[in-house]
């Protein structure tokens, strides 16, 4: 028996090396698809990947743990120049409507409207867009920045102060276009916003935890530019509005245009002399093309 043993344990401890080759090729670390390389970010302008960005919010319930939920489907534009960071303008919205936590209770509770028609303890039945328009941006150092803006929440406006990181840029694995990303802290007190239902059983202050991608815009269509798409590229990133659709037609010299929400059902000709505007879910423009 000891003789088979030993034949066959140079082939055990090769089945062993195998082994640890395959484990340590199923735990090596993948390469980095993006780096926090502020040399990688292009100026221009940038849209948010709705699919990608999410909005955290934690409250203290009742001194015993915090609680917490997100918002996703951001909509938005960032205007970013690296040389020049004093000048970066970002405007998003966020779908309150769409709020998401792990209790359905509490979602009914956060959307309930108001009894006997007052007014409701959280959001309420139809709440509006949250929006955050940026009014500075301050390099701290490294790939760091704090940004001021204007936060519209419950129909009130204030001021919300962001501290900002740099995370990644890089062109997109699936479509190669050039994205980036950022992490930002914050905080709101919801008093300030006229929803202190439950204070001080749960908190007046709401910690903000955000992670946010953004995909270089695609906004003129590919020479020639029969439909002058190219006239209004800076309509990008904004929201339709009756005076952006006056602007828009000014711009480009001419009425054919289409103005296409998410799932809108067009006619499949094609006019190279066409304008069409894409919308997102929330109204706001993503691409302009020609057809």
């Amino acid at each position: 028996m000891k003789p088979l043993l030993l034949a066959a344990a140079p082939a055990l401890v090769l089945l062993g090396m195998a082994g640890y080759a395959t484990l340590d090729a199923q735990t090596a670390p993948p390469p980095a698809l993006a780096k926090a390389e502020a040399a990688r970010v292009e100026a221009g302008r940038y849209t948010v990947d709705g699919a990608h960005t999410l909005v955290g919010w934690r409250v203290n319930h009742f001194g015993f743990n915090d609680y917490f939920g997100i918002f996703g489907d951001v909509a938005g534009s960032l205007e970013i120049n690296p040389k020049n960071l004093a000048a970066t303008r970002l405007d998003v919205t966020i779908p309150v409507a769409k709020v998401t936590v792990a209790s359905s209770g509490l979602r009914d509770h956060l959307l309930a409207p108001g009894k006997n028609g007052g007014k409701p303890d959280f959001f309420g039945a139809a709440p509006a867009d949250a929006r955050f328009v940026s009014t500075s941006v301050h390099h701290t150092g490294g790939n760091r920045a704090t940004i001021v803006g204007d936060f519209t929440l419950n129909g009130i406006t204030r001021p919300v102060t962001l501290a900002a990181e740099f995370t990644g840029a890089g062109p997109h694995p699936m479509n190669k276009r050039l994205n980036i990303g950022f992490q930002a802290r914050g905080h709101i007190n919801r008093s300030e916003f006229g929803i202190a239902y439950a204070i001080p059983l749960v908190s007046d202050r709401v910690e903000l935890d955000i992670t946010a991608a953004f995909e270089k815009s695609d906004a003129v269509a590919a020479a020639p530019d029969r439909c002058k798409a190219g006239a209004a590229a800076d309509a990008v990133g904004r929201r339709d509005t009756p005076a952006l659709r006056a602007e828009v037609a000014r711009k480009i010299g001419h009425g054919s245009i289409r103005w296409l929400k998410p799932g809108s059902v067009v006619t499949q000709d094609y006019r190279e002399d066409r304008l069409n505007v894409d919308l997102d879910a929330g109204g706001v423009v993503t691409r302009l093309s020609c057809g």
